[in-house]
């Protein structure tokens, strides 16, 4: 869930640069919260053992890092968003975990095993 909002929360702020040319200091807010997201689905990606979009995620980690920020031209700077928030928007169904299960209780009304 906590991906989900992530990926949302990314996908709106690239959406957002994409429309309004930004400061460069707002630049390395929307840098921060790219590669928040893009770490969120890393992580969820090394999860469920999905190479291609761990590859393509650990790329956006590095393009958009805003400790080591890297200088892009205008042009290329709005298709790199572009094609970023496309990248968050197919991994959105692409990219989902099953529900876990719950632990089974003690004190349970309908216990799922019988005593020994």
């Amino acid at each position: 869930m906590l991906t989900t909002i992530m990926k949302c929360i990314a996908i709106a702020t690239l959406v957002v640069g994409l429309f309004w040319q930004l400061t460069p200091n707002l630049r390395s807010y929307l840098e921060f919260v790219v590669t928040a997201g893009a770490v969120f689905v890393l992580v969820q990606a090394v999860n469920l053992r999905k190479y291609w979009w761990m590859a393509t995620f650990l790329a956006v980690v590095c393009l958009f890092n805003p400790i080591l920020p890297i200088g892009y031209s205008f042009g290329s700077m709005l298709a790199l968003q572009a094609l970023t928030a496309v990248a968050f928007a197919l991994s959105l169904p692409m990219l989902r975990t099953s529900p876990r299960l719950t632990i089974a209780s003690i004190t349970e009304a309908n216990p799922r095993t019988e005593s020994l």
